[in-house]
């Protein structure tokens, strides 16, 4: 793919010095290769081949290890700063070898998402900037990005800066598309000065209804964070070993059983035609993961014990008929709830995509040849890439 895929490696690595010294951020070893071999490998998988490397501190490690990409089948270029200038400060000193369209990916997290639903979006909405965004419930440690039915965002939150009753959110993932264009104004603004592209330059182009974002899944590890360091070691080489498979998520109540209202326990009417469409997908080399709302918890209709209960006993059966279910999620959060704990407003709750984008953090989902199988409106989840089918 001919699309420049502009990586920012030129991070110090202050709070990864106590296990890592002496070499950039990027470098840090993942056994026996840097971290940054590893994501080229991943954007190498993904149809890239033409990188421009923005380096920083000890970049001379990052030249002489890449050198111009040539025993990796791909070309890298680079951009040297002789001083930290921030994220925008790093892209406005590479300016003039700027495409004039491009993916910026942060050199120091591994965010697995699949780049075909990205290119997939652009070609759709032609964005002048666009942020590929993460669900995340611990909303006490980053702020969370909100958009519209559109996919364009209006407005960020602090971190701690949201609704009592809101459980989750979407964060910023630290993968961007933009068009050069967009950036010309600040480029003139501030080029020579340190400037961060999320605080100085975000927040305006927000105002002027210029960025979107869209929710996606996959393993996200930030090695900036010690304990993400460590846990990288066995995580990131076995997700690079790891071919996609397309899912079947599949709807619970009213798709898998007869809905009769709050269902739980045992006493279930399975549905033949589902059953036989899920032994297919077994059959096909294909996950299947039920994603299942369960706002009776919320109303006081059962306890989520119960209702995980009843889940396992569906799988059961349908282990028994055949099938197999690789995972299930479920969302015991509704707004309107009487139970406290569950009287929440969550992304988890279909036809938000919640429930998909954790199973895509759980699995290497092929999101673009995946299904979602349900028996109403809000089976149709909020995902541009994620085709559905209604069965009665």
């Amino acid at each position: 793919m001919d699309r420049q895929v502009v990586v920012l490696a030129g991070g110090l690595g202050t709070r990864l010095r106590s296990v890592v010294q002496d070499v950039p951020k990027s470098m840090a070893d993942i056994q026996g290769k840097p971290f940054l071999e590893y994501l080229l490998q991943l954007l190498i998988q993904n149809g890239y081949q033409n990188f421009l490397f923005l380096v920083g501190y000890k970049g001379d490690m990052i030249k002489s290890y890449f050198g111009d990409g040539s025993k990796f089948g791909v070309n890298i270029e680079y951009s040297s700063e002789a001083i930290p200038l921030g994220t925008g400060g790093a892209l406005f000193n590479a300016w003039h070898k700027l495409s004039d369209d491009f993916f910026l990916v942060n050199g120091d997290t591994f965010f697995d998402i699949q780049y075909e639903v990205l290119e997939d979006f652009v070609t759709s909405k032609n964005p002048e900037f666009l942020i590929a965004l993460r669900y995340s419930d611990d909303l006490s440690r980053y702020g969370i990005i909100e958009i519209d039915d559109d996919y364009k965002v209006i407005s960020f939150s602090e971190k701690g800066q949201v609704q009592e009753n809101q459980i989750d959110g979407y964060i910023n993932g630290g993968i961007y598309f933009l068009n050069k264009e967009v950036l010309e104004p600040f480029y003139e603004k501030y080029i020579g000065s340190v400037v961060s592209l999320e605080n100085d330059i975000l927040p305006s182009l927000v105002k002027l209804s210029k960025v979107y974002g869209l929710p996606i899944g996959g393993k996200f590890i930030d090695i900036g964070i010690p304990e993400d360091y460590f846990s990288s070691q066995s995580i990131i080489p076995g997700i690079i070993m790891q071919q996609r498979k397309p899912a079947v998520f599949v709807d619970r109540d009213g798709t898998i059983i007869e809905d009769a209202g709050y269902v739980h326990g045992t006493n279930l009417v399975f549905k033949s035609e589902t059953i036989k469409l899920l032994k297919r997908a077994k059959q096909e080399g294909k996950y299947v993961i039920i994603v299942t709302n369960q706002a009776g918890i919320a109303k006081g209709m059962f306890t989520e014990e119960e209702s995980v209960a009843t889940t396992e006993y569906v799988i059961k059966r349908l282990e028994e008929y055949g099938a197999h279910v690789d995972g299930y999620y479920y969302c015991p959060y509704h707004p309107e709830g009487i139970v406290e704990n569950y009287r929440k407003i969550s992304l988890l709750r279909k036809p938000e995509p919640g429930m998909i984008l954790k199973a895509c953090e759980d699995f290497r989902v092929d999101l673009s040849t995946s299904l979602m199988i349900g028996d109403s409106d809000v089976d149709r989840i909020k995902l541009p890439c994620l085709k559905t089918i209604i069965i009665d």
